[in-house]
């Protein structure tokens, strides 16, 4: 409080076309309080520059970073063991600390993913269905997931799996054998968005792939030449299964985490199931 009034003091003596000797003399014997005559100089430029209520600047730390409960630290640790999450999938779990706490954690324990080489950014419009069953994605990985093709559905509006399967071989009827099972389990999708893979009947709208998709009422969409962000979300659905089936015993387990368990981003923090199913009822 003295300092305030001090500066209370000052600022009328400077009003007065008092200089900053004068000042400092006149407050010395006031106040009994010695003042450089840098810190009147400082307190002059201040109230020019800004608007200041002639108190001191806190000197506590913006961000305070807490000790962590232990209890927490590995609750976290466990769930990054058991699932590969990152921060932002593991906050939505663990409520009683910032995501940047968890980071922190998970930095600690050399528990990060490593960061990719970054590529270049493709510019894309993100897009999304409004209803569930309206169109499926569906791809086979690039690579081989332990010796095996993995061809997988997912609904473009949830981000449902609605089918992950394990092929030594991809045909045309292999991939239309599978479909007419995923229709009789989830009912039948109204557009189906596939790449220009040979299963799919390459750039051929006579395809064999396509005239089966006509009987069952469906529409073949394809993506376009050197358009990958067109199917981005099933690519970043194998993104995932690569990073995290390690976490788990099989594609099935993966399936069941990702579906029921794994919160996502684009839904807002729900599991695709939730929404699946919620928007399925109200269609």
């Amino acid at each position: 409080m003295k300092k305030e009034e001090i500066r209370k003091k000052f600022f009328k003596l400077r009003i007065k076309h008092h200089s900053y000797a004068q000042c400092k003399k006149i407050l010395k014997a006031m106040f009994n309080y010695e003042i450089a005559s840098r810190a009147l100089q400082r307190w002059d430029e201040r109230l020019r520059k800004t608007e200041w209520d002639l108190k001191d600047k806190s000197k506590k730390p913006k961000i305070i970073h807490y000790k962590i409960n232990s209890k927490i630290e590995k609750r976290v640790i466990d769930l990054r063991n058991k699932t590969g999450y990152g921060a932002n999938k593991i906050a939505c779990f663990v409520h009683e600390i910032s995501e940047s706490s968890i980071k922190r954690i998970l930095n600690k324990h050399n528990l990060t993913n490593p960061n990719p080489r970054r590529k270049k950014r493709l510019k894309y419009i993100r897009w999304q269905r409004k209803h569930c069953n309206s169109l499926w994605q569906m791809d086979i990985s690039d690579q081989k997931i332990k010796d095996k093709y993995c061809f997988a559905v997912i609904d473009d509006c949830s981000r449902y799996c609605v089918g992950i399967i394990d092929l030594n071989r991809v045909t045309t009827k292999v991939v239309t054998q599978i479909l007419d099972e995923l229709i009789r389990v989830h009912g039948k999708p109204r557009e189906i968005l596939t790449d220009n893979g040979s299963a799919f009947g390459l750039r051929s709208k006579h395809s064999k792939f396509d005239r089966g998709c006509r009987r069952r009422g469906i529409k073949h969409i394809r993506t376009a030449i050197h358009s990958p962000t067109t199917t981005g979300k099933i690519e970043r659905f194998f993104q995932t299964l690569a990073r995290e089936l390690k976490f788990c015993v099989d594609h099935h387990e993966f399936r069941m985490r990702y579906n029921h368990f794994r919160p996502h981003t684009s839904l807002h923090g729900k599991v695709p199931a939730e929404v699946y199913f919620s928007l399925r009822h109200m269609s």
